[in-house]
């Protein structure tokens, strides 16, 4: 072997075993329900490399899709957390975080996805968490209703707040607009303004809409080259690719086997429909047979009858 492939292996041996041991959260914003926190948490995964997401639910007061007041409601609520206000779902996300951050330990890091709502709510739980829990957490924000910024007083590991921008919640946040109108990004990457993909505004504020999804992506390759081992990628390519290889395989030969199970059944269809048909062919010829053979019958039985009539008396 030669020096630099030894030298090549060791580095990739250290940067394995410095992999840190990590958390991926992430909080809501307004109208999801816990059905969709489940139905979204799977494909955030996949963004970050399949690790799985533990979510803390931001519930809200719509009880259907087309509750305009319980979005209302949701409004409502944001509206008292945007004046400080601690509600239930600050406190529920104080002890998820702290949660997270303790399971990681003292080296491990917590990558905490906020949507909407959930930047303000991550904010104001923000204010009881400590300097140090915090200096252990990013915060990927994602047109968020606050900002979240890197301060002596939040000594968060990592801060960046996305925004889409013609997302209408910019109007609510002073900073990501100062920073808008600046024209230039500070504060070490703090704010990161996005084009609108689609050009709906309500389609680009949402997580996994076009333009959010874009971003996500970038923070889930940034995870991956980060905090997931080399071993660790390869493996999972090579276990998707022979579990896609896998499932082509197996998908044909269902197909395969509904196809034979399908011309067996035709065939069947057919030899019966045959047989049938020879049966009924059969079964005709020998009623006529059957029945010209009584009629002989009968002749012959008229004939004698008749010539026993006409035979002259002795």
């Amino acid at each position: 072997m030669s020096l630099r492939f030894l030298l090549l292996i060791a580095v990739l041996l250290s940067r394995a075993s410095a992999v840190r041991k990590t958390r991926l959260t992430w909080v809501n914003g307004i109208g999801y329900n816990i059905g969709h926190m489940h139905r979204d948490s799977p494909m955030i995964s996949k963004i970050f490399g399949g690790k799985t997401v533990s979510f803390c639910h931001n519930p809200t007061a719509m009880t259907s899709e087309e509750d305009m007041l319980g979005y209302v409601g949701d409004f409502a609520q944001a509206g008292s957390q945007k004046l400080g206000r601690i509600t239930a779902e600050v406190n529920e996300l104080v002890k998820h975080l702290k949660s997270a951050v303790s399971e990681v330990g003292k080296h491990g890091r917590v990558l905490h996805i906020a949507h909407s709502q959930g930047a303000l709510v991550t904010t104001l739980a923000a204010k009881q968490l400590t300097p140090l829990e915090m200096n252990q957490i990013e915060i990927l924000a994602f047109g968020g209703a606050a900002a979240l910024r890197k301060t002596p007083e939040t000594p968060f590991a990592r801060c960046i707040n996305y925004y889409s921008v013609n997302d209408p919640i910019l109007l609510l946040v002073p900073s990501a607009v100062q920073a808008l109108r600046s024209g230039w990004v500070y504060d070490e990457d703090e704010f990161c303004f996005l084009a609108p993909r689609s050009g709906d505004p309500i389609e680009d504020h949402g997580l996994l809409g076009p333009t959010y999804a874009q971003a996500l992506g970038w923070e889930g390759q940034r995870f991956q080259s980060e905090y997931q081992s080399l071993a660790f990628r390869s493996t999972r390519t090579l276990v998707l690719f022979w579990s896609t290889v896998f499932h082509f395989i197996w998908t044909k030969a269902l197909e395969i086997r509904q196809f034979l199970i399908t011309m067996v059944a035709k065939t069947l269809i057919w030899i019966w429909s045959r047989l049938l048909r020879l049966y009924q062919a059969t079964a005709g010829v020998m009623n006529r047979q059957q029945q010209q053979q009584e009629e002989k019958e009968a002749i012959k039985a008229a004939i004698s009858s008749v010539a026993g009539t006409n035979k002259p008396a002795k």
